[in-house]
């Protein structure tokens, strides 16, 4: 029983100590965190949690402290413009004027189905629409719609329109998505037959993203 005890105050001890650890640390939510918070955040719980393992103690203290620590002298580091881009990530421009770039979406090994997305999820359903999209530092993303796209909207002038079908990707990386081709009703003849039109006739090799738009056009970027 005495042992449980002693046990269940070290656990105690160790959550108190590892949540006092952060709280200096940083404010910052997971998502928000650079690779070296999270690089050191996950070491110190393992330090942390020596105790439950090894009766010495004061070895924990001693290692999470200096730990806390480097951390500290590596934000402060960090803040140093030339010492930023060796520290943090960069913001990557992933669109530009509505067209994808994929060289750059490669080089940060995003696939096309995350960064479409990614999209959605700021509201966007059609990439054209957009003037540009930044994957900033902390890996969310921020998208800036067309000028163009801005002004009065149908809403502002209390007209109600009906729905229109949201845009989605026919092709992916040069491959059919058939799941969403039944969806909207529409046969893979007839997308061979669109793309044709657009004077792609291997569409395997010449298509990187084909989109369906919400006025039933196929938008294509090309490889």
């Amino acid at each position: 029983m005495q042992t449980v005890l002693i046990y269940s105050v070290r656990v105690v001890l160790v959550y108190f100590f590892t949540y006092l650890s952060t709280r200096i640390l940083t404010k910052k939510a997971i998502a928000q965190m650079t690779a070296y918070e999270i690089a050191g955040l996950m070491v110190i719980g393992n330090v942390a949690a020596e105790p439950l393992v090894d009766k010495v103690m004061v070895k924990s203290v001693y290692g999470t402290g200096l730990l806390i620590l480097l951390m500290l002298i590596t934000s402060r580091i960090a803040v140093a413009d030339r010492f930023t881009k060796i520290m943090e990530h960069s913001a990557s421009v992933v669109v530009n004027n509505g067209q994808i770039d994929f060289h750059e979406i490669k080089r940060l090994r995003i696939s096309l189905n995350v960064l479409l997305g990614m999209i959605r999820q700021q509201g966007f359903d059609r990439v054209s629409d957009i003037e540009a999209a930044v994957l900033e530092p902390n890996g969310t993303l921020s998208v800036f719609a067309k000028s163009h796209d801005k002004p009065v909207t149908k809403r502002d002038m209390n007209i109600n329109v009906p729905g229109k079908p949201i845009s989605m990707p026919l092709i992916m990386n040069g491959r059919i998505v058939h799941e969403n081709l039944e969806y909207v009703g529409r046969s893979e003849i007839w997308l061979v037959e669109e793309l044709q039109k657009q004077g792609i006739k291997d569409y395997v090799h010449e298509v990187f993203l084909a989109e369906l738009d919400s006025s039933w056009n196929v938008i294509v970027y090309r490889k």
